[in-house]
């Protein structure tokens, strides 16, 4: 991996990343990041991949997966783009398996070829926000809600793309296959789903991307995956998996190209990931759910009295019993546990306070870049509709009101603290307004002599010295196009 900086070079010196250099690009690719964001950085090296090489069944003849020197361009925002591109020999399900790819337009020298589309050469000399046809970051949406698929794009849009391309960032968006069975409209079975095949597909995308790397602007050893829910989990487990031997036959049964053109070994592995809650442990998430959210309701299914509310509690606890099992250690050294509590079910200990450390460190990252009044978005990754798997208040209960239970400052700054933890994870806009609302409670209630003239930000439970500085991010992120279905 490369520093995420600008830079004007052709290669990469350096193939690691710290956490704060991929900060600063999930800053630039949207605020969202700044609660709870996962980021995954992997090594890699696309023209020296011995574990691609040893993972490879096969030699794949992959001259069809060659781009066609024919773009198509929008001169109205100068980005050349092409669709319905194969990335593998033998698709399973032709309407998932291809991807589109747009790229701005400083970075292409371009010929009329008088049916509508250009031949492009790459112009070395372009920049676009500091970036270059041989540096530029690629970056791969994965939309997958609740493991669905996401089906390749048909039609060109400049909207969702607007604030990559003025980042100066390829955009690539790769169809794949999700948890169910493909089939047709009579319902005729064509073709498996469910894991691995989502990410056999974006990992044969991502081996298309660098057989063709040659005449493609953008550098393949710099390529990024986001998401969200499904989606995040996707791109966690394409960024640690990268030329994982088990999915060599995969690849191999849908054609996934095995070597460029001069023969060199193709890797699928990628720079990094950022993964917004990734739902990766299913076997545990009702019992992480209830702990997180539902053991705060107070109506409906959780009602006082009911036996659903003993079982949401039994299974917050079932979640304490799970975390405490894990033996995780702090980046301090410290262990990681939760403690019984007098109020809610295990929200004491070390985990707690890391995990609300984590938030307001979130919080207080969204206060520093954020220009208020804020207003959110009315863009969003489509797997932050209804279709994504969780998330949202129990049906017929609430979120916990955050009031506080007395009237001093201590009791209200730990309230503030408990609503900022369920709001962060109950959504990103839903947080927002919770947690300004709690923490203005806060300071309400505190002394008048000891109130802070202006707002600053959340004080928090363990030093934040070095923290990096994130730069103001790009107001209008959207790492899918309108078509995308949750």
């Amino acid at each position: 991996m490369t520093d995420l900086a600008p830079q004007n070079m052709t290669s990469s010196a350096n193939p690691t990343m710290s956490r704060r250099q991929l900060l600063a690009l999930t800053a630039a690719l949207g605020g969202s990041v700044l609660f709870g964001g996962l980021a995954t950085g992997c090594s890699l090296s696309s023209s020296s991949a011995s574990s691609a090489s040893s993972a490879a069944a096969s030699k794949v003849d992959a001259s069809a997966l060659a781009i066609p020197n024919a773009w198509k361009h929008d001169a109205d925002n100068d980005v050349y783009y092409q669709i319905g591109l194969p990335y593998c020999t033998k698709p399973a399900a032709s309407d998932y398996e291809s991807y589109a790819i747009c790229v701005p337009g400083a970075y292409l020298d371009a010929t009329a070829n008088g049916d509508g589309t250009f031949s492009c050469t790459l112009n070395e000399k372009a920049s676009v926000a500091g970036y270059t046809a041989a540096t530029a970051p690629v970056v791969m949406p994965i939309n997958t809600a609740g493991y669905s698929a996401q089906e390749a794009m048909t039609a060109y849009s400049y909207s969702s793309i607007a604030d990559y391309i003025e980042a100066g960032f390829v955009y690539v968006f790769a169809g794949c296959r999700g948890r169910n069975n493909v089939t047709d409209g009579s319902g005729k079975f064509l073709a498996s789903g469910g894991a691995p095949w989502g990410v056999t597909d974006l990992k044969a995308a991502v081996r298309a991307l660098r057989y063709n790397a040659a005449s493609l602007p953008g550098s393949t050893d710099r390529i990024f995956s986001l998401g969200h829910s499904g989606g995040g989990a996707q791109s966690a487990v394409l960024g640690v998996a990268g030329d994982a031997e088990g999915y060599s036959d995969y690849l191999a049964s849908i054609g996934a190209a095995t070597e460029d053109a001069a023969g060199n070994a193709l890797s699928d592995a990628i720079a990094g990931s950022m993964c917004w809650c990734p739902i990766t442990n299913l076997s545990n998430a009702s019992e992480a759910y209830e702990w997180n959210m539902g053991q705060f309701a107070t109506t409906g299914t959780r009602a006082s009295g009911t036996f659903t509310e003993a079982l949401s509690k039994d299974m917050a606890e079932a979640w304490a019993a799970y975390v405490n099992g894990l033996g995780l250690v702090g980046e301090d050294g410290t262990k990681l546990a939760l403690e019984k509590s007098s109020e809610g079910v295990y929200c004491a200990g070390t985990y707690y306070d890391y995990i609300v450390d984590v938030v307001e460190g979130s919080l207080n990252d969204f206060l520093r870049v954020t220009e208020f009044p804020y207003t959110p978005s009315s863009t969003t990754m489509s797997d932050m509709g209804a279709g994504g798997a969780g998330g949202g208040a129990p049906s017929g209960g609430s979120l916990p009101s955050g009031r506080h239970p007395t009237a001093t400052a201590h009791r209200a700054g730990t309230a503030a603290r408990r609503v900022a933890a369920a709001a962060c994870r109950a959504g990103m806009r839903r947080a927002a307004a919770r947690l300004v609302r709690a923490r203005a409670r806060a300071r309400a209630a505190m002394p008048r002599h000891t109130k802070p003239s202006r707002p600053t930000s959340l004080p928090s439970t363990r030093p934040r010295n070095g923290s990096p500085t994130i730069p103001r991010p790009i107001p209008r992120a959207s790492p899918g196009f309108p078509h995308s279905r949750a």
